[in-house]
């Protein structure tokens, strides 16, 4: 039984590799940070990055922003965006470029995890627009957990390709759900991998709790409702799978546990036809 954040960190460290914060997330993050940081900053960083840079044009001409003209320009995107959209922006491209090559191991399937993370995160952005449980907890912040709820699994199969799916195994043949047989496998589960990254990387504390936490109880109240916000969009993206599973059984709230969200039953049905709906190219 691990008590201590300190012995877990260490046991994580011993077990598994947890990559580096990209260089381009440290610049970002310290411009977001600076009393002085502007987002003509943040568009002299992102423009040395021709993915971001693409990424950040397509985002500000979507629909969602509404522009009559389109714009080209970083400088001018950047300025439309603001500092904490383009942070989110550039976790998103950066988890993608860091972790995007995924394998299919055994019965594991990583395009069914990114596609399973997108639910995920549009789930998680509209239970932050919808539910009490949010607490506050802006929009993009809560995309961003969703988004990188499941890292800690393509770490283990990265670090520990055998004990990960000896985890697997346990969980098909028991019937458990794939993080309680982390636990039983390494001391730990995939969602304490994920939260050990998210520090790592400076994301912002309350991601960090969201994903430590959303599959083991917190130590306050605040990181509780956290994590059970990212459970939460975990099982409807989970129910929107249509009877896929991505060859593991996920760790669900029941009904009883989701009546504590506060959604009245059009809204359940409107997050997860979104959730339905959500894939890579949202």
């Amino acid at each position: 039984m691990i008590s201590t954040t300190a012995e877990l960190e260490e046991l994580i460290d011993g077990t598994v590799n947890i990559p580096t914060i990209p260089t381009v997330l440290t610049e970002i993050t310290d411009i977001v940070n600076s009393e002085d940081g502007s987002a003509k900053d943040a568009a002299a960083v992102i423009e040395k990055d021709p993915a971001i840079a693409t990424r950040a044009l397509r985002l500000v001409n979507s629909s969602f922003y509404g522009l009559k003209n389109p714009v080209s320009n970083i400088n001018l995107a950047c300025s439309i965006l603001g500092l904490k959209v383009i942070k989110n922006l550039v976790v998103q491209a950066t988890v993608l470029q860091t972790f995007g090559a995924g394998k299919q191991q055994n019965g594991f399937d990583a395009d069914w995890l990114w596609d399973h993370s997108f639910k995920t995160a549009v789930a998680c952005r509209m239970l932050a627009e919808r539910s009490p449980v949010a607490n506050g907890m802006a929009k993009d912040d809560a995309y961003t957990c969703g988004l990188i709820h499941d890292i800690g699994k393509l770490i283990l199969l990265e670090s520990q390709e055998e004990r990960f799916l000896e985890s697997l195994q346990t969980c098909t043949a028991s019937g458990m759900p794939l993080a309680k047989a982390e636990g039983e496998v390494f001391g730990f589960n995939h969602a304490h991998v994920g939260g050990l990254l998210a520090n790592r990387w400076k994301l912002a504390p309350g991601v960090q709790a969201a994903v430590m936490y959303h599959h083991s109880p917190a130590t306050n109240a605040e990181d509780w409702a956290r994590g059970f916000l990212v459970k939460a969009g975990n099982t409807f993206a989970h129910l929107a799978a249509a009877g896929t599973d991505g060859g593991y059984r996920g760790d669900l709230l029941d009904d009883d546990s989701l009546e504590v969200l506060g959604l009245t039953p059009e809204q359940r049905a409107e997050i997860l036809e979104a959730a339905a709906e959500a894939s890579l190219d949202n």
